[in-house]
């Protein structure tokens, strides 16, 4: 029974195999549970705009950080989905209550700079003629979406428009999906993922319409930030092909 649930759960994080059905549910409860509290005991005292803006360069920093994983270090638990978010989300939280909002937002660029530098390094760059149209479908999607009502914070939504299609075009040049249900979905068509993932994200945004507008912003800074850090990556990923 051990030995199953090692193979289920720790062995994706320890030896880079697929997620599987199992740990992909029991890591999204997790990072529910963590949001959740990071909302209580932090964030709602907090000022969303100031937030928002001190956490964007950590964000950034994660998706520099999961790209490095496996080749400027070892594969750790650290630098990978769930542990990376858990070690970027404390070490902002350290500084944004030592430094404040401002300074805290100076580090995180200062970080995201050195380490995208390290990245820069092992990019090469023969596939970038195919961001034009990665670029060009986030665009035309945004001045389509942007008329509806519910779609006005762009940082939620935007990120993960593009991060649907730089993905969807990173496995069709060759690139491996580690996440069970985009997998599924790439394994009967890599572009299937893009498209499936861009009529979702109105869908979500509707059903996030009537929160309360505190607790709205910090919702779409979330939801935001897991299409940021993970479009990031896949964006140097398919830069490093």
């Amino acid at each position: 029974m051990l030995e199953t649930l090692t193979k289920l759960i720790v062995d994706p994080i320890f030896k880079g195999d697929l997620y599987n059905p199992l740990n992909t549910a029991i890591y999204a409860v997790i990072f529910i549970l963590s949001v959740e509290a990071f909302w209580k005991l932090f964030a709602k005292r907090e000022k969303q705009n100031e937030l928002r803006s001190a956490a964007l360069p950590f964000i950034i920093l994660g998706g520099l950080i999961r790209f490095a994983d496996s080749r400027w270090w070892p594969r750790n638990p650290l630098t990978v989905t769930p542990g990376v978010f858990f070690m970027v989300l404390f070490l902002f939280l350290g500084l944004y209550k030592w430094l404040g909002p401002k300074k805290t937002r100076s580090v995180g660029v200062l970080l995201s700079i050195l380490v995208l530098a390290i990245d820069f390094l092992i990019l090469r760059f023969t596939k970038v003629f195919w961001l034009v149209p990665v670029l060009g479908m986030t665009y035309g999607l945004y001045l389509l979406f942007r008329n509806l009502k519910f779609m006005d914070d762009v940082f939620a939504w935007v990120p993960h428009i593009f991060e649907a299609w730089i993905t969807s075009f990173g496995v069709y040049f060759g690139l491996i999906e580690e996440h069970v249900l985009a997998r599924s979905l790439m394994e009967v068509n890599p572009f299937l993922f893009g498209l499936v993932k861009t009529l979702l994200i109105p869908v979500i945004m509707y059903l996030i319409k009537d929160t309360e507008k505190k607790q709205r912003f910090f919702v779409g800074t979330i939801i935001g930030a897991i299409g940021i850090g993970p479009g990031l990556r896949d964006l140097l990923e398919f830069l490093s092909l």
